[in-house]
């Protein structure tokens, strides 16, 4: 009898372990979905926000667009640092700056037309794709959405943000210099009238027959606005931004050559005058380019 009872309570204790094991099999099952779908939203994102400026590697173009692998992630392992990173994502930022010694002095577009979720999804592809490599940072705290969301209700402006930068993160460095020109800005009258063809086509009903004149509050491309804006950097700067934000309902789908022909374009409106050398697209050919007049 006591030989009948030992295999029933090794049998009941077999199937409740299974039970268990099955339990915990599908709990993870559920916890893990949610978690490659996190993942493969943050590579999306980057994908198509990030990676024309800051390059597919994130290692960015050296005096245009600073590194964001394993400096992300450096910054988001301290308070000041990652109230920085939210801000600048959601609001953009307008200033030069000082990354792992190099100076950059561009503008960053502000991200915060893309929901919560997408803005921590791709910080997270960013800290967990590219670490720090030792120090706090190499254990990296995820970013979450609540964290956006609280950031968010602050609704500042891109040089607010700098100006916050210059206070948290380098309150006794003096804003580094840009970047010499090593080459004027070049582009063709070839050029300049297929950028106005397609500025026609892709461009004037945000911005206007005039460039500052759109219909549905596309910003000046001329005059002291886009002065104000771009001519603290270079080509590359401007190109890039222009890759990643335009047009508006598909960013990025023009090819290289048209986004270079607009950018010829908006230049002669702006002073600019064509010559006999084509506008590049190569990001290192156009970062010599200074905007400075």
């Amino acid at each position: 009898m006591a030989t009948h009872y030992s295999v029933l309570l090794r049998k009941g204790l077999a199937h409740g372990l299974a039970l268990v094991l099955l339990a915990c099999a599908g709990a993870q099952a559920q916890t893990s979905a949610p978690v490659a779908a996190t993942v493969a939203l943050g590579a999306r994102t980057y994908a198509t926000q990030c990676a024309t400026c800051h390059q597919a590697n994130g290692r960015g173009v050296s005096g245009a667009f600073p590194p964001l692998a394993g400096h992300i992630p450096t910054l988001l392992a301290t308070d000041a640092g990652r109230g920085h990173v939210l801000r600048a994502v959601l609001f953009g930022l307008e200033g030069p700056i000082t990354v792992n010694g190099t100076s950059f002095a561009g503008n960053m577009p502000a991200l915060g037309s893309l929901d919560n979720a997408a803005i921590a999804a791709v910080l997270n592809y960013i800290g967990s794709e590219w670490p720090a490599a030792a120090g706090p940072a190499a254990s990296f705290k995820p970013v979450t959405p609540t964290e956006v969301a609280a950031m968010r209700s602050n609704r500042l402006g891109a040089q607010e943000v700098y100006a916050l930068r210059q206070k948290t993160l380098t309150p006794s460095q003096p804003a580094p210099a840009a970047p010499a020109a090593s080459m004027p800005v070049s582009f063709t009258a070839q050029q300049v009238a297929a950028g106005k063809a397609a500025y026609q086509h892709d461009c004037m009903d945000c911005h206007g027959n005039a460039l500052d004149n759109g219909e549905f509050g596309g910003a000046p491309l001329r005059g002291s606005y886009f002065r104000n804006r771009w001519n603290q950097g270079s080509v590359a700067n401007l190109y890039a931004f222009m890759k990643a934000k335009m047009p508006p309902d598909r960013p990025g789908a023009l090819s290289d050559k048209i986004y270079a022909e607009l950018l010829a374009f908006i230049l002669q409106a702006n002073g600019f005058e064509p010559g006999a050398t084509e506008l590049p697209t190569n990001p290192l050919v156009q970062q010599s380019m200074s905007l400075r007049e």
